[in-house]
C-alpha cells in the first residue's frame, strides 16, 4: 500500500467516525467501531470495515448506514479535501477474535 493510499485510509478513518458520533444512532447498548478503512489504489473506492456489539445486532447497523449512504457519503464529501472523494462501502468484521477484544474491554467498565 503507498504513503498516500494510506494516509487517505486514516482520514478517513477519523473523519467518518466523527461524522458518526454525531449522525447515527444504533440504539442502546450498541456498539459500532471502525476497525479500518481500505481504499482502492485508483482512490475511487473506500471499503470501511466495521465491528459492532453485541454481534447480533451487526445486521441491524449495517442495514441503517447502507439507508443513509448517500447522505453521509455527502458528509464525507464536505469534509474531505481530496480529490475524488472515494466512494463508501460498508462491511460487518465478523471476526470472532475482534468481537471478544471488544467485549472485554467494555466489560472493564
Amino acid at each position: 500500500m503507498s504513503h498516500k493510499i494510506a494516509k487517505i485510509n486514516e482520514l478517513i478513518k477519523q473523519e467518518f467516525g466523527q461524522i458518526l458520533l454525531r449522525e447515527e444512532e444504533f440504539g442502546q447498548g450498541v456498539l459500532a467501531t471502525i476497525l479500518e478503512v481500505r481504499t482502492s489504489p485508483d482512490q475511487l473506492n473506500a471499503t470501511i470495515v466495521f465491528s459492532v456489539w453485541p454481534d447480533d445486532k451487526g445486521r441491524e447497523v449495517l442495514k441503517k448506514l447502507n439507508a443513509r449512504i448517500w447522505q453521509l457519503q455527502q458528509f464525507l464529501n464536505k469534509r474531505l479535501k481530496i480529490h475524488p472523494v472515494p466512494k463508501m462501502r460498508f462491511v460487518i468484521n465478523t471476526d470472532e477474535a475482534e468481537s471478544q477484544k471488544i467485549e472485554k474491554i467494555i466489560k472493564k467498565f
